[in-house]
């Protein structure tokens, strides 16, 4: 079991050098890929370290509550340095409650509409067909998108941004290489795994769907220069996939 945990691990590290490469063709780019895999590598360890010494674990919990806030810790730990360090600001990483303009309006074009196709998505196809506990509204409601958010979404997209400076105006926001690298990196993880037995697991359909939530949180955090409103959609978003029923 252990061996499988330290190799989703390395997984995600992995994910990230190989969308980071043509950035080693610059050698002032060198660092940043670098910083990316060593980034990616220790927010793992850090969400699967309970799994592999349970008593790491919260008692009487089923879901990895501790995984999550370790993750948290060492991301601020990282971003605290790299802004110390002058490599990042925090504006750069998305630590700001403040909204750039026009965040109103991108809610109501783009992120309402997503909500509503979710929801429908939800009652057809994902949605659980048991209501959920109570704990697992309270991690969906907080844990994945103040862990993951900050990870993706903060300090990989600000590394890969970093790294590669080409842009396309999207729906108000500026989106680059970065918004897509990070969005396909967080599918594959979501969807790309090995089991206890050691053998690799591929699901397309999770790649796919979460490879697109992804985008979603990129381009919200892209236009809203913020983290703050993606991570409350990405909680929303995991709210609805396991509190909605699946009727049809």
């Amino acid at each position: 079991m252990n061996l499988s945990v330290i190799a989703n691990a390395a997984l995600a590290g992995g994910f990230f050098v190989l969308f980071a490469l043509p950035a080693l063709a610059r050698r002032q780019k060198r660092w940043w890929v670098a910083a990316v895999f060593v980034v990616a590598l220790l927010d793992s360890a850090m969400t699967l370290l309970p799994v592999i010494d349970h008593q790491l674990q919260f008692p009487g919990v089923h879901w990895n509550w501790a995984g999550k806030v370790f993750s948290i810790a060492a991301m601020l730990a990282v971003a605290a340095a790299m802004i110390a360090a002058w490599r990042l600001s925090a504006r750069d990483i998305g630590l700001t409650f403040r909204q750039a303009p026009g965040t109103g309006r991108a809610l109501l074009a783009v992120i309402l509409p997503y909500l509503v196709v979710l929801v429908a998505l939800a009652l057809a196809m994902f949605g659980n067909s048991a209501p959920p506990s109570r704990e697992t509204l309270a991690y969906q409601a907080t844990m994945p998108g103040l862990a993951e958010e900050l990870s993706y979404r903060g300090l990989q997209l600000a590394m890969f941004d970093r790294m590669f400076a080409g842009r396309i105006r999207l729906l108000g926001a500026e989106i680059g290489y970065c918004a897509f690298a990070v969005s396909i990196v967080f599918g594959l993880l979501h969807g790309v795994g090995f089991d206890g037995g050691f053998h690799l697991q591929v699901s397309a359909l999770a790649i796919g769907v979460t490879g697109t939530i992804g985008f979603v949180l990129a381009w919200l955090r892209e236009r809203t220069r913020s983290l703050a409103l993606p991570v409350v959609l990405h909680n929303v978003t995991n709210l609805i996939l396991e509190g909605v029923p699946k009727i049809f």
